[in-house]
């Protein structure tokens, strides 16, 4: 990481941040590897530019994290291979620290996506609204951008009528996520060589209408994107506006337009698309499952009283009353917490982080000691051994 690292210390600087958004200034932020972590700009660093540390499981994924009490944004540089990508999650993810040192208050019930409804209807006019959005922000003739941004309005409001909970969603990722994607962007674009093809990665994936649908969450991140990039044409100074109001991302847009006045749109006949769509997200959510079940190694299967503390949003599949999270959870069980990094597979069934059962497999088999189960890199199980195979074993708690 030493090559990154020359590259962070010189690039990362404040007066580079407050180009992509009024205020931002640095904050404390990491680096790991599968062994090491570089930590900057965190009261631990002692005054150095940085200081080393050994990875441990605080740190996995590109989030944020509380470590040492500290808001602390991190990124993984196994994930990715080039500088111009770790520099620009860098930023993302300071973003999201900024965020919360700046009060940030207008978060999603993340609940409400993992049930987010596959319907015909919502996706049908989902699909035209996000091509509007972006053949609003390429036209240069104003006349055509303000009937794009009309329809667009037009098709967001109409959605909003039809499935309110689910639009009101989306529009809480977009002002959280939007922002953060919108300063990875201008990061990217600032270090890339080659500025002017920056931007169609993100035109690629706010337009691939299958992808769009399989993952709502991550989906909203570029919509959110191109509804900044608007902004930045229309409203000067609509950054330090946003980060001062309770609006969120698509209001303050919206009131950008005092003359908008709804419109009449003609949907297009696009049926064989959007039922392809509802067949792919419907197989994708069952082919995950199927494959967490086909996993090899020794089945553990926990249930009891748990309860769900921590989780990522972006990498969970629900089906029913079960979830599969794919990188990562925490849970308390009997008052103690537990971390699980890998495939874990939870059932429950009211309340998404009650959770009545758990499911993953191991590498190695548990040590069973009378009525305890003690497994590497997880930790102590007291409860009752109801079955025990060669290759399942439940416990329960």
């Amino acid at each position: 990481m030493q090559n990154i690292l020359d590259r962070i210390l010189t690039t990362l600087q404040s007066e580079r941040l407050k180009n992509y958004w009024d205020g931002f200034n640095t904050v404390a932020l990491a680096i790991f590897d599968d062994k090491d972590v570089l930590l900057f700009n965190h009261p631990k660093c002692k005054g150095e530019q940085y200081t080393k540390l050994v990875k441990t499981e605080e740190f996995h994924a590109c989030t944020c994290i509380l470590f040492e009490e500290v808001p602390t944004g991190i990124v993984d540089t196994t994930l990715y291979n080039s500088f111009e990508d770790i520099y620009s999650l860098l930023v993302h993810e300071s973003f999201h620290v900024f965020q919360h040192l700046s009060g940030e208050s207008r978060y999603p019930d993340e609940i409400l996506g993992f049930n987010y409804p596959i319907d015909f209807k919502n996706i049908q006019l989902r699909i035209l609204e996000r091509k509007r959005l972006f053949e609003a922000f390429v036209t240069t003739d104003l006349k055509e951008k303000q009937q794009k941004i009309n329809e667009f309005i037009t098709l967001r409001d109409k959605r909003t009528e039809l499935f309110p909970d689910y639009v009101e969603y989306e529009n809480s990722v977009e002002t959280i996520e939007g922002p953060a994607y919108y300063v990875e962007y201008q990061a990217l674009k600032d270090v890339s060589s080659n500025k002017e093809n920056v931007i169609s990665k993100y035109a690629e994936q706010l337009l691939d209408n299958s992808l769009s649908h399989i993952n709502i969450r991550s989906s909203c991140y570029n919509s959110g994107l191109f509804i900044c990039l608007l902004l930045d044409d229309i409203l000067k100074d609509w950054k330090v506006e946003f980060t001062k109001s309770k609006l969120n991302l698509y209001q303050l847009f919206k009131n950008a337009f005092p003359n908008y006045t709804p419109i009449e749109i003609s949907i297009p006949n696009n049926s064989k698309e959007v039922f392809q769509i509802i067949n792919n997200a419907k197989t994708t959510k069952l082919i995950a499952f199927e494959n967490f079940n086909k996993s090899k190694g020794i089945k553990l299967t926990i249930s009891g009283a748990i309860k769900l503390v921590g989780f990522d949003p972006m990498n969970i599949t629900q089906l029913n009353t079960q979830a599969l999270h794919h990188n990562f959870l925490s849970m308390k069980l009997m008052n103690k917490e537990y971390f699980i990094e890998q495939p874990v597979c939870t059932m429950f069934e009211n309340n998404f982080r009650d959770i009545q059962l758990i499911e993953l497999f191991l590498n190695k088999p548990p040590i069973h000691m009378d009525n305890q189960l003690t497994i590497e890199n997880i930790g102590e199980f007291k409860g009752s051994i109801i079955s025990k195979e060669s290759n399942a074993i439940h416990i329960v708690v």
